[in-house]
């Protein structure tokens, strides 16, 4: 993950989030190696990026527990 952070950032990209539906956080990363976590109790927003943008992550992350989880069946 470091790695591709690294790439994202030098070729410009300015803002990365990585979601961990386990624990329910978003890593808001601004720069490679700098994060800021927010949990399902914050809401994600992008002001400087996306005005406007909000994301309440407690409302997204209870869509988890309503969904249940897809299981891959394979061939023998």
């Amino acid at each position: 993950m470091a790695r591709k952070r690294r790439e994202y950032f030098h070729a410009g990209v300015q803002l990365v989030w990585i979601i961990d539906p386990r624990a329910r956080t978003v890593a808001v990363y601004r720069s490679a190696d700098n994060a800021m976590v927010v949990d399902n109790s914050q809401l994600l927003t992008a002001d400087d990026m996306l005005p406007g943008f909000e994301v309440n992550l407690g409302e997204l992350f209870a869509h988890l527990d309503q969904t249940p989880p897809t299981i891959e069946k394979t061939s023998p």
